[in-house]
């Protein structure tokens, strides 16, 4: 049965019927909902149980993710109006992908007045997707110094650290020189949950000017930070970087999250090396999954390389012939400290002075530190 044979009001009598679990088929019928079925899912809205509710929203999100072609805009921007803050708290995360200006004064209603704190934590990180927007023009410019001002307001207020902490990541997107005043407290705070939104502000900034910053923190002994800066190096593409990523692509196996975040910053830093690491990982995949993602990975790297090799032909650079060279990963004269540059080498001898725990290449244990 396809959604255009379903009747709507089988899909609101299956919603209302809490001793039945609501069919997969029906949920593709709430995605781009017709003006007049929507009309109707209003009216019976607040007659679904908040549980009901909020598992479909968690459904959702499920299928938002895997069915690129799904639109469920119209249900977000119901569920901002939910009196269940996990429903709202999907409504928000939905709006990561949408781009629905009109609803930014609801979103910076959300993060100032909601009694829930994880509403205005989500409604203050939701504010970043639109202050990247405005930034690059996709909406009206006037919303950048809108949504400028507001978290300015929050970070500087005595509201929770959280949505203080989330406004700070938003507000890294923004070409506001405020920022740069409220990212280097944050890193210089010794708080753990600060310094984490500081790197995930900073990877948000693309202002390379940050990567004396970033790269002490990828050898943090907190996974979380240590996340974060690989986050940030990646997406200010910090060639300097590039010799410790490959290290922990190779070497590392105690955190899955972090060797995923690692394979993602080279695919989009690129350059020597990191194409015959990653045949060389996915040789040695061990799922499916895996696979499928570092063949991904090289697609993003491959368009990272040839968009790096098209600046040096337009003479941005002067393209080094050992650069362009192949590596054998097979060749017993390999070694990865071949490549890259010497910052590593005063990163693993000054480690201990500046985080007071040594980088040790050969140790596969960084413990993650549970004091916030």
């Amino acid at each position: 049965m396809t959604t255009k044979n379903i009747n709507f009001n089988q899909v609101i009598d299956s919603l209302l019927d809490d001793n039945a679990q609501f069919p997969v088929a029906y949920m593709m019928s709430l995605s781009d909902i017709p003006p007049a079925n929507l009309e109707i899912l209003k009216r019976s809205w607040t007659q679904i149980s908040p549980a009901r509710k909020a598992v479909l929203m968690e459904n959702i999100e499920i299928i938002h993710e895997t069915e690129i072609t799904s639109n469920f805009e119209d249900i977000a921007e119901l569920a901002l109006e939910d009196g269940n803050s996990a429903v709202r708290i999907s409504g928000l995360r939905l709006f990561w992908d949408y781009e629905n200006a009109h609803l930014i004064r609801k979103f910076i209603d959300l993060m100032q007045n909601d009694p829930d704190l994880g509403v205005r934590a989500q409604a203050a990180r939701t504010l970043g997707k639109y202050m990247y927007l405005s930034e690059i023009e996709m909406i009206d410019t006037r919303y950048q110094h809108l949504i400028d001002d507001v978290l300015i307001k929050v970070l500087r207020s005595n509201e929770s650290e959280l949505v203080r902490q989330k406004a700070l990541e938003s507000f890294g997107f923004s070409s506001n020189p405020a920022v740069k005043e409220f990212i280097h407290n944050a890193y210089n705070s010794g708080d753990y949950n600060w310094i984490s939104s500081s790197l995930e502000a900073m990877g948000r900034s693309a202002d390379e000017n940050y990567a004396s910053l970033v790269l002490p923190m990828l050898a943090h002994p907190d996974l979380r930070i240590q996340r974060e800066a690989v986050f940030a190096a990646g997406e200010l593409e910090l060639s300097s970087a590039r010799k410790l990523l490959l290290r922990m692509a190779l070497e590392l196996e105690q955190d899955e999250d972090l060797w995923v975040q690692v394979v993602s910053a080279l695919s989009k830093i690129g350059g020597e090396g990191v194409f015959e690491v990653f045949e060389k990982l996915l040789e040695d995949a061990s799922t499916d999954e895996e696979e499928d993602f570092l063949n991904e990975a090289i697609e993003t790297l491959n368009l990272t390389n040839d968009m790096s090799l098209g600046f040096d032909l337009m003479g941005f650079n002067e393209p080094v012939e050992d650069a362009l060279r192949e590596i054998n990963l097979e060749d017993e004269e390999f070694d990865i400290d071949d490549y890259g540059k010497s910052w590593i080498d005063e990163l693993e001898e000054n480690l201990e002075d500046r985080i007071g725990d040594e980088f040790d290449e050969d140790d596969d244990d960084n413990e993650e530190d549970d004091e916030y």
